[in-house]
């Protein structure tokens, strides 16, 4: 087992939305020293993560900029790096497939060339996504690690692209990666461009009289949903325990439809809802499922312990906070 506080961690993207909970979640569990823990970020820090931290270890670097991303490696000598920046919404990669390809892909470039020449022995927990495996045929679901690579929008083929230059470098120059497929992940903090915190966002919005109905896309889609806070548990698990040139699946293991998202999130609700399909939220294509066979996470001793309805009663209170 790996342990976090021999040396400097890493985390890029961290002020973001899983990244948060990951800094908040090693912190609270003091599984990192806090002079320690480094994390990159592009705009601004956020103020419930800016006291966390020495101001020091916030550092505003642009990580398509492979100077910078050598740099910033040579100076902390990161001896764990969990790699959550980049462009992460599947629905803006459809108008924004340039950028959310090109982006994703120099991210991860740069990272992989800055470890190979600054920090050899790191150990890199590399995010892909279930958005490469694609479209599943019934007797395929739940998805294992071995599914074939399908990936039908911008984001999934970026993903996959990362991932394969994670293996390529680990194969070519002997790096210590890890790589994980996260399925569907929801809380406090992500937001409005994923279906769920616009959903509690619109909700909101209705139960103050500002708007009328709920407008929602396709709800026939199988999702599988994991708590964010139990997603960030398996990646600092995985860096601590996890296989070299392995790949995890973490997801809950169970499907949900988006009519059955949309309906808990209703029943939350201080007041009626009518629930209204609006053209502009459809996909020009949504894969029909998406369920994660976990058994290999599992047995390195994870597994998901937040509900669904809790999950969601957490995204509603946090959007009528704002």
């Amino acid at each position: 087992m790996n342990d976090l506080n021999s040396g400097s961690t890493l985390i890029t993207g961290g002020t973001g939305f899983a990244g948060s909970h990951l800094i908040e979640y090693l912190l609270n569990q003091q599984l990192v020293n806090p002079e320690l823990l480094h994390t990159t970020y592009y705009s601004d820090v956020p103020d419930y993560l800016a006291h966390r931290l020495p101001a020091q270890n916030f550092h505003k670097i642009d990580l398509t900029s492979i100077q910078a991303t050598n740099q910033l490696l040579a100076l902390i000598q990161p001896k764990f790096i969990y790699h959550l920046a980049a462009f992460a919404s599947v629905g803006n990669s459809f108008e924004k497939s340039r950028q959310a390809v090109l982006n994703n892909i120099s991210l991860q470039l740069n990272l992989l060339e800055a470890i190979q020449n600054q920090v050899h022995q790191a150990r890199l927990l590399l995010i892909g996504s279930a958005e490469s495996y694609g479209i599943s045929q019934p007797d395929e679901l739940p998805i294992k690690e071995d599914h074939p690579f399908r990936p039908v929008n911008p984001y999934g083929v970026s993903k996959l692209a990362q991932e394969m230059l994670g293996y390529a470098y680990a194969q070519s120059w002997q790096l210590d990666i890890v790589r994980v497929r996260p399925f569907n992940h929801i809380g406090e903090r992500q937001t409005a461009d994923f279906a769920i915190p616009s959903f509690a966002k619109q909700i909101v919005a209705i139960e103050r009289g500002h708007q009328p109905t709920l407008k929602v896309g396709n709800l026939d889609a199988i999702r599988d949903f994991t708590d964010v806070k139990d997603m960030v548990k398996a990646y600092q698990l995985l860096v601590a325990t996890g296989i070299s040139g392995e790949v995890y699946n973490i997801g809950s293991g169970q499907g949900k439809t988006m009519k059955e998202v949309v309906e808990l999130l209703c029943s939350l609700s201080t007041v009626s809802i009518q629930v209204e399909v609006d053209q502009s939220k459809l996909r020009p294509l949504d894969i029909p499922v998406v369920i994660a066979n976990n058994e290999r996470v599992r047995q390195l001793g994870w597994q998901p312990t937040i509900s669904l309805l809790s999950s969601l009663q957490r995204v509603l209170e946090y959007w009528r906070a704002q």
